[in-house]
């Protein structure tokens, strides 16, 4: 009997462990979006992009500080049946992926409506509102992926 208890421990830790030491950037279940009339309307995309209110395919953002350890970095991804997501503020020290990640950047995400003819510098200036860049950066470099497939780099700085 003592065996028993012995194996199902070792069996338990072990996924415990394992669990605990996977990375992976994978969004399992994107939270709904609260208002279902945006959702509806967005076309294109597959079903978690709809849910989740974003109408991009890919967003990639980076702000360079001066200085070692100091970027703002995010990435969003959509293509195909899983969504990707990472946050990564050097500054704040706070570094999240996965279902994390995406619950960080989601709601501002969803509320970007641009297309491939929006302005360079209107796309540069929400980008910075919406996320709370901080000022001071050297450069900013945004690049989006839209539903239509069109990808759209925009920067701004050295």
């Amino acid at each position: 009997m003592k065996k028993r208890y012995g194996i199902t421990a070792v069996t338990s830790l072990s996924l415990l462990l394992t669990a605990c030491g996977e990375e992976d950037e994978t969004v399992e279940n994107p939270e709904p979006v609260e208002d279902t009339e945006q959702a509806s309307e967005s076309e294109g995309g597959n079903a978690n992009q709809e849910e989740a209110g974003i109408t991009f395919l890919e967003f990639d953002m980076d702000a360079s500080y001066e200085g070692n350890d100091n970027d703002f970095e995010i990435s969003y991804d959509s293509e195909g049946s899983e969504i990707e997501a990472s946050y990564e503020n050097e500054r704040d020290m706070m570094t999240m992926s996965g279902d994390d990640a995406f619950q960080e950047i989601q709601p501002v995400l969803s509320e970007f409506d641009f297309t491939p003819e929006t302005e360079d510098d209107e796309v540069i200036d929400r980008v910075i509102e919406g996320f709370e860049i901080e000022e001071g950066f050297n450069s900013i470099e945004v690049e989006i992926k839209f539903e239509d497939g069109t990808e759209k780099e925009y920067e701004r700085g050295s």
